[in-house]
């Protein structure tokens, strides 16, 4: 699992909400760590994949994520074998946060973004889909 740092301007890369927001970037991590636990009934046996899930949504709230404030995105487009998404991000007294949410499992991850970030932007993959219909995402970044 990646760990939350100051992106090079690379998609993928991760970025920490530390200090000023000029020119920091914010993206969710790939994958996400994660450990289940099964209780087998008598004479089953519970195995697990061992792989990490991989990023499959991104939400955007006005105030924490258990408030239930989504935002919905400004502008969809199709590029390709992409569906791209993005908010515009006006001020907020409660602070923007952003959620990742991960193919697999019920776990999702979210932080305030810093303050001064106006955009944030999520390329999914048309061509291919997780089980459940969740699409992988290809990049994604806030700014």
């Amino acid at each position: 699992m990646r760990n939350w740092r100051v992106a090079l301007a690379v998609p993928g890369l991760m970025a920490g909400a530390m200090g000023d927001a000029a020119g920091v970037e914010v993206s969710c991590p790939d994958r996400l760590a994660v450990e289940q636990r099964a209780q087998a009934p008598d004479g089953w046996i519970v195995s697990y994949s061992g792989i990490a899930p991989r990023l499959s949504g991104v939400s955007i709230f006005d105030g924490q994520p258990a408030n239930r404030v989504s935002v919905n995105h400004d502008r969809r487009r199709q590029a390709r074998r992409e569906l791209i998404l993005t908010w515009n991000l006006g001020h907020s007294p409660r602070s923007h946060y952003l959620q990742c949410s991960y193919e697999r499992t019920t776990a999702s991850i979210s932080m305030p973004l810093p303050p001064g970030t106006s955009q944030c932007e999520v390329a999914y993959d048309l061509t291919t889909s997780y089980p459940g219909g969740a699409m992988p995402v290809k990049r994604m970044v806030c700014r």
